[in-house]
C-alpha cells in the first residue's frame, strides 16, 4: 500500500519506483481522518551509515508535524539515519527542529567536457567498463565507496553491463598493482551531454589521483564519442573534491544537503 504513496511524494509512476519498496527494512504513512495520506517514509540500508530515510510529507500547512511524526518513528527502528533535505519533502528547517545537523551534500555540476588528458598514478590501471565481465570484480569496485554518506547497498541489478542507460564503452573501471578493484566510474551519452556519477575510489587510494584519473577518463572517451558538455552527479564528497571539479569548469547547478541524526 505504501509504492503509490512514494509515487506521488516523489512526482513519478508507481512503475518508475517499483524496485525501491523491496530495498526497504521498514514503511511509515501518517494519514488523515479521511485516510488521505499525509506522507510517508521508508528506510533503506546504508553500508556504513545505518540507513537512509526515503520519502517525506506532501506540502501544506501541516507538513511540519507530519514530517516530524515519521522521523520520530523512524529512530524507533534504526537509531543512525540520514535523509536528503529536499524542501517540498524533507524541509531543512523541520529536519533542524528535530536535532538533525547537516552532514554531507548531493550536487549537481555542469560544464564543458574537461579537455585535459588522464594521468593515472602509479600502481594503478583504468580499464573500459565494457572490458569487466566479472560481476565480483564490479561489485567490488562499486563498493569502493560504500563508507560515503548517501550511497546504499548495490544490488545485483546495478551490476549488470549498461544498467539504467549508462554506456560501458565510457564508463571506467581501475585496479590497483594487486589486481584488485580499487575505483569505478560510470556515465551516459545523450546527444552532446556527457552524464556521470561521481567516481567511487577505495579509501587507501583517495589522495592518489585515481578519483581525478576516472574522471577525465570517462571525459575523454566521451570526447571522443562526441560529448561537449558535462554533468556529474554527485552524494557525500568533500569539500576538497568538489574545488577539484570546480578547478575542471564545473560549477554548482544544484545542492541538496544530507542531514543526519542518532538517536540519544
Amino acid at each position: 500500500m505504501a509504492l503509490p504513496v512514494f509515487a506521488r511524494l516523489y512526482g513519478c509512476d508507481e512503475q518508475d519506483f517499483a524496485g525501491i519498496p523491496a530495498q526497504m527494512t521498514a514503511a511509515w504513512i501518517v494519514r488523515d481522518d479521511g485516510q488521505n495520506a499525509l506522507g510517508a517514509v521508508g528506510l533503506r540500508p546504508s553500508p556504513a551509515h545505518g540507513a537512509e530515510v526515503m520519502g517525506g510529507a506532501f506540502p501544506g500547512a501541516g507538513q511540519h508535524e507530519v514530517v516530524l511524526a515519521l522521523l520520530d518513528a523512524a529512530l524507533t527502528a534504526q537509531p543512525r539515519l540520514y535523509a536528503y533535505a529536499e524542501a517540498h519533502l524533507l524541509p531543512e528547517e523541520t529536519l533542524r527542529a528535530a536535532g538533525w545537523h547537516p552532514v554531507g551534500a548531493s550536487t549537481r555540476m555542469t560544464g564543458p567536457v574537461p579537455a585535459l588528458s588522464p594521468s593515472v598514478p602509479d600502481g594503478f590501471r583504468v580499464v573500459p567498463l565494457s572490458e569487466v565481465g566479472n560481476l565480483e570484480d564490479r561489485l567490488a569496485a562499486q563498493q569502493t565507496y560504500a563508507d560515503r554518506i548517501g550511497h546504499t547497498l548495490v544490488t545485483a541489478d546495478a551490476l549488470q553491463p549498461d544498467v539504467g542507460g549508462t554506456d560501458d564503452t565510457l564508463g571506467r573501471l581501475a585496479y590497483d598493482a594487486s589486481g584488485v578493484p580499487a575505483g569505478v566510474c560510470r556515465a551516459s551519452l545523450q546527444g552532446e551531454q556527457l552524464a556521470l556519477g561521481t567516481p567511487g575510489v577505495c579509501p587507501d587510494a583517495r589522495g592518489t589521483g585515481l578519483r581525478r584519473a576516472l574522471l577525465l577518463s570517462v571525459c575523454e572517451a566521451g570526447r571522443a564519442a562526441g560529448a561537449t558538455r558535462l554533468v556529474l552527479e554527485a552524494w557525500g564528497d568533500t569539500e576538497a573534491e568538489r574545488q577539484e571539479d570546480e578547478a575542471l569548469g564545473l560549477m554548482v547547478e544544484a545542492w541538496t544537503p544530507i542531514y543526519g541524526a542518532a538517536h540519544p
